[in-house]
């Protein structure tokens, strides 16, 4: 870190009540990059003007953007920061900057980054962070900031450490007399004893009562599975997609047997009355850390449960992918040093670490999340919060350098070619390979034209 805090420094934060009180102690006001810097700063120091923040409404986004308001307000008194509430639609983001009205912050998702960054609405923050004393980029776990990153810049800083990790229904477990999970479970352990779970028992026409788990066709369950067994999906160097590559078939067929073999996962489109896991009708859950409160909510005293690693793929790996919000500065904005004060404050030291005590994150930064102090204090379960910092380790980014025209894993034809092909696998019975090498062929027709 180019400025570190202490222990001291984080436990003081958390029982301040102020933000701004633990900001105007902490840190100290950014210089933006001198070709870039278009903010004037008021007499005596600080920022001033006006900056607009887009915000998705709603937790954890609006909590978590008021305590920047207050934090960055407490650095810089005559700087005047204005909420403006929306949907999340990506379609009034690009709505705004084609009229030039974008607000000078705006909420972003890794799903939206690429094409945010590919129409010039993003701004670079990579030459503005590379000379804030405030934070370092180095101390972002390199997986959160990869999915704020494209082409060596840096357009989005992430919120938190959102990483995959399984949630686990002791109570079901035991049950069923299954195993509690290890770091040391690979898919095979996984498997053997989610068909203890199935086994329980059964409606009259056959239907299990409990089920495995509950994955589906999200590229942060699916992909990582295919990297754990040496595929992948589209190589960029000969723009060539590789859904039917052997390897890729490999990884596709583990994770499909698990429906149409083992019967562990729960059908897909299968209505079981709301969130399986919290119903206890699914002995596990493989998501994000930011699920975390929900469940605690749902579940309440029904069962016990906790968060474990996801099992070893053959490689010996841990893969999990990853999903994130997080703030971007508009390209246009006349406020860049502002907007880029506000946005980089989501990321200090100081303000992860009461992020993480009011449970709105895990820290993504390791300065942080590597102190067990942020842990301190928090309700369980789960009580295995390392295992939400650990799942880092082997985490994968998804792979979005496709022509643009083509989508990616998460939107337009590449994700339409990949989930058709999992549901004609899954629900009607199609060969992998040849569900998923028309799955490649329609990829490749447009990547063929979009060279």
């Amino acid at each position: 870190m180019k400025k570190s805090i202490s222990r001291r420094d984080f436990l003081k934060a958390a029982a301040l009540t102020s933000a701004g009180a633990v900001l105007a102690a902490c840190t100290s006001p950014t210089a933006a990059p001198a070709a870039t810097a278009t903010t004037t700063t008021a007499t005596g120091g600080g920022l001033e003007g006006t900056i607009r923040v887009f915000a998705l409404m709603g937790v954890p986004v609006t909590p978590v953007c008021q305590l920047l308001v207050a934090a960055v307000q407490a650095k810089n008194p005559k700087l005047n920061i204005k909420l403006d509430g929306y949907d999340g639609s990506a379609e009034k983001i690009y709505t705004a900057a084609a009229a030039g009205t974008l607000d000078d912050v705006f909420f972003n998702s890794d799903g939206n980054l690429v094409p945010f960054v590919a129409n010039k609405v993003c701004l670079d923050l990579k030459p503005y962070a590379t000379v804030d004393p405030d934070i370092s980029l180095d101390d972002i776990f390199a997986p959160m900031l990869g999915l704020g990153s494209f082409n060596g810049g840096v357009y989005m800083l992430p919120e938190a450490l959102d990483v995959i990790v399984m949630y686990y229904n002791k109570a079901l477990l035991t049950k069923a007399g299954a195993d509690m999970p290890t770091t040391d479970w690979t898919w095979d352990d996984f498997i053997a004893n989610m068909k203890k779970v199935v086994a329980i028992s059964k409606s009259a026409t056959g239907v299990p009562d409990y089920w495995g788990s509950t994955m589906g066709n999200w590229w942060a369950q699916l992909i990582p599975f295919i990297y754990g067994y040496g595929g992948k999906v589209y190589d960029a160097t000969t723009n060539k997609s590789t859904w039917s590559d052997p390897k890729t078939i490999a990884g596709l067929t583990a994770y499909f047997d698990m429906w149409t073999k083992d019967n562990i996962q729960v059908p897909l489109g299968m209505d079981l009355g709301g969130d399986a896991f919290a119903l206890g009708k699914s002995a596990t859950m493989m998501t994000i850390e930011g699920a975390r409160t929900g469940e605690q909510a749902a579940i309440a005293t029904k069962f016990d449960w906790d968060v474990q690693l996801v099992p070893k793929a053959p490689d010996g790996k841990h893969h999990a992918g990853m999903g994130c919000w997080g703030l971007s500065v508009y390209a246009n904005s006349k406020m860049k040093q502002a907007a880029y004060e506000f946005a980089k404050t989501l990321v200090t030291p100081s303000i992860q670490f009461i992020l993480a005590q009011q449970q709105l994150a895990v820290p993504l930064v390791k300065s942080v999340a590597n102190d067990p102090s942020w842990m301190q204090g928090l309700p369980t379960p789960p009580a295995n919060l390392k295992a939400f910092v650990d799942a880092a380790n082997d985490a994968d980014l998804p792979p979005v350098n496709f022509p643009s025209a083509c989508g990616s894993v998460y939107s337009g034809i590449v994700n339409k070619a990949y989930q058709d092909a999992m549901a004609a696998v899954v629900q009607n019975g199609a060969d992998v390979t040849q569900a998923f090498t028309a799955a490649d062929a329609t990829i490749q027709a447009c990547l063929d034209k979009n060279k």
